[in-house]
């Protein structure tokens, strides 16, 4: 997204987690370019990004619980879908649809596995990430969300941010939300947001 997030950026590929389910970098649905959130559908202040081609977290970092390099991931440039922010500091969102069945089981588990935890990278920069249940209703046909909050650094290079991991299915259609910045972001915006996306996924196609 921007540059001056200095622990982590924005991803929303869900990587291999341990001993649970692996769905890695599912095949697009056939309708999910149109299933896609526009900026028309978001609240007022947000603008389409283009994907940050060179992460600012290194990927060879290290977790300090096994597997839950799953959620810093989701935090970092890439993705397959769309991209919007709100200004330089956030709010930043993201959205990939795709059909892949095991996605809101997978958050459910690293939400539990992954209550608090630390990202080291190869300087020996770390990031404290902790975890905690969203607060948001279910959505569409089954969802799972989460709230999480990662700061680090020190003095002048000291950051917080904060916001969300949803994944919710329609159908055979899964969708996942990314929406986070500094220091965090509105729950209730957050939730908007989900809901216009699952409208946009119940439309016929």
């Amino acid at each position: 997204m921007t540059r001056h997030l200095p622990g982590v950026a924005l991803a929303l590929t869900l990587a291999s987690c341990g001993s649970g389910p692996t769905p890695v970098g599912p095949e697009p649905s056939r309708s999910a370019t149109g299933s896609l959130l526009a900026v028309e559908d978001l609240p007022d202040g947000y603008v389409t990004s283009p994907p940050q081609a060179d992460p600012e977290v290194s990927r060879d970092s290290a977790v300090s619980v096994a597997g839950c390099g799953a959620l810093i991931d989701r935090f970092r440039g890439g993705g397959t879908g769309v991209r919007f922010e709100g200004g330089a500091a956030g709010p930043f969102l993201a959205e990939e649809v795709s059909a892949d069945p095991d996605a809101v089981d997978v958050l459910r588990q690293l939400g539990t596995r992954c209550a608090a935890f630390t990202d080291t990278d190869p300087g020996g920069g770390t990031t404290s990430v902790t975890v905690t249940d969203a607060g948001l209703p279910s959505l569409g046909d089954e969802s799972a969300a989460v709230r999480m909050a990662a700061s680090g650094g020190a003095g002048d290079d000291a950051y917080t941010l904060g916001g969300y991991l949803l994944v919710v299915r329609v159908g055979g259609t899964t969708c996942t939300l990314v929406h986070f910045g500094q220091p965090e972001v509105d729950r209730a915006e957050t939730e908007t947001i989900a809901r216009a996306a699952v409208r946009k996924l119940r439309r016929p196609q």
